[in-house]
């Protein structure tokens, strides 16, 4: 995918946000000159992603075979061609979009950080707004924790968290409703006092369709780059995501919107490999 040459120049503006069924952000997007869609906002996507009802509705043509990988393992799937898709006053050029059910999706796309890497997003959950400009230091104050990280796959991964005393590698997830831990994780938390009687076990489903279970297990409290979490209930499984970031023998999170939507506001910036969290 490639952007327009005006992306790196375009100033700061400030984009409505909305909430779908299961607390994901949504934003309104332009694609080839029609709409407005809403796509879901996923910091732990590598790809932009069509519904494929949309993309008929659209006429949109085929492109090539692509492997995509999600949480329950990598797909091969098709793919369609956008010649632009707007976002606000920025325009990126030239997509090959997976297409992928709407159901399961649960929106008419998504955007992924092919679109977002260049930019500084401000997720103003008090205000229900986003804010995005290039890439920048997120100004401080008393109130705002700013976690630094590292890139994988397009991805920012932080590395400054614990939970109960644990030293946890954090993926930024907000296209996930829950977060979840690996079993690394799991059997570190277990042996610090936690009730093998007290969990439960859920389903989630995947954006390709695959169902898969977790185990939920209540935490008493998680300390996240200085934030603390209370009382919440935390999914853990084995996902395919930890498998291909190398996290399968260290205990890792993937933080989902259960958890970032706690804050007032949380900003990403995938260029400068850094995050900040604003709990008042």
């Amino acid at each position: 995918m490639v952007a327009s040459p005006a992306d790196s120049t375009v100033a700061t503006e400030t984009l409505a946000l909305t909430q779908d069924a299961t607390t994901r952000l949504t934003l309104s997007v332009m694609v080839n000159g029609q709409g407005p869609f809403d796509f879901l906002v996923d910091t732990g996507s590598d790809r932009t992603v069509i519904s494929r009802e949309l993309a008929l509705k659209l006429g949109l043509p085929p492109g090539p075979r692509v492997v995509i990988h999600e949480s329950a393992g990598a797909d091969n799937v098709g793919t369609v061609l956008i010649d632009h898709l707007t976002v606000g006053n920025r325009t990126i050029n030239h997509i090959e979009a997976p297409s992928l059910s709407a159901f399961n999706l649960g929106a008419a796309g998504m955007l992924g950080v092919d679109a977002l890497r260049d930019l500084h997003l401000v997720m103003d959950f008090k205000a229900m707004r986003l804010a995005s400009a290039p890439s920048r230091a997120e100004p401080m104050d008393d109130h705002t924790i700013t976690v630094h990280g590292r890139s994988r796959f397009g991805q920012l991964i932080l590395t400054d968290a614990h939970i109960r005393g644990v030293s946890v590698l954090v993926v930024l997830d907000s296209g996930s409703q829950l977060s979840v831990g690996n079993p690394a994780l799991l059997k570190l938390l277990t042996g610090r006092g936690m009730d093998p009687a007290s969990r439960k076990t859920t389903d989630i489903l995947t954006v390709t369709g695959r169902r898969m279970q977790v185990e939920l297990d209540p935490i008493a409290e998680a300390q996240l780059g200085g934030i603390t979490i209370r009382n919440m209930s935390l999914a853990f499984a084995q996902l395919h995501v930890f498998d291909r970031f190398g996290l399968t023998h260290r205990p890792a999170l993937l933080l989902g919107m259960d958890v970032l939507s706690l804050c007032r506001k949380v900003t990403v910036d995938l260029r400068r490999h850094e995050a900040t969290f604003t709990l008042n």
